[in-house]
């Protein structure tokens, strides 16, 4: 089945040339100018990825990212950012979006971003699938098929990256090294930052963990990561 593509874009000679290019590779793709407009498509269609410019009219991708978690966590967005705002705004788009685009960019280059980024997608999912990962942990509860999680009653809204790393934490019996998570969770996206493993499980502990209560990730001193017995 074609993947669905939502692009919100305001630049819009740039929408049309990155549309036609994703067009071309057989993903559909719908196009919207603004933060609001693009909120009300993803109301409205599943989307199986949001590329999202950083600096739309009306809103930031942040923005669009904090409203859109209400509706539709764990949700995969690529966000296209300018060379002279990447510094200010990097740490609040890797909160929310499993990878960015530096503007300008070879559109080619996006286009092979989005490929290998939906084979990684299609590789986890597979693999939960195939491992039968637990789908409760103390009072997590993860629904696997709409990739959502709960602590109790609540749902908490996780980016499809701290998705990612919760469910493949919570489907190894045994600690896993950075690079073996490296290898589960950004298998196809080459990241090769020393910290990112860290940067993320911070991440996630800021959402799942309470307050004065274990955390439900251990840290194994000098090896990695491992759920909290």
């Amino acid at each position: 089945m074609a993947k669905r593509i939502l692009l919100v874009e305001n630049e819009k000679n740039l929408a049309r040339f990155v549309s036609l290019e994703l067009q071309k590779e057989s993903f559909i793709v719908d196009v919207a100018e603004t933060g609001q407009e693009g909120l009300k498509l993803t109301k409205e269609t599943d989307y199986d990825l949001l590329l999202l410019n950083d600096d739309l009219q009306d809103m930031t991708a942040s923005d669009f990212a904090e409203r859109l978690s209400v509706f539709k966590p764990a949700s995969v967005i690529i966000v296209l950012v300018s060379r002279e705002e990447l510094a200010e705004r990097l740490e609040a788009i890797q909160h929310f979006a499993v990878s960015y685009m530096v503007k300008p960019f070879i559109i080619s280059d996006l286009v092979e971003r989005v490929s290998v980024i939906f084979r990684g997608r299609d590789f986890i999912d597979q693999h939960c699938s195939l491992l039968k990962i637990p789908t409760s942990y103390r009072n997590l509860r993860v629904d696997l098929k709409n990739h959502t999680v709960y602590r109790g009653e609540e749902v908490i809204a996780l980016t499809r990256r701290e998705y990612d790393l919760l469910v493949t934490l919570m489907g190894s019996n045994k600690v896993m090294s950075r690079e073996q998570l490296l290898e589960r969770v950004w298998k196809y996206e080459g990241a090769t930052e020393t910290n990112v493993v860290d940067v993320y499980i911070r991440y996630l502990r800021g959402k799942i963990d309470v307050a004065g209560q274990p955390s439900y990730i251990k840290t194994v001193r000098g090896v990695g990561y491992a759920m909290q017995e």
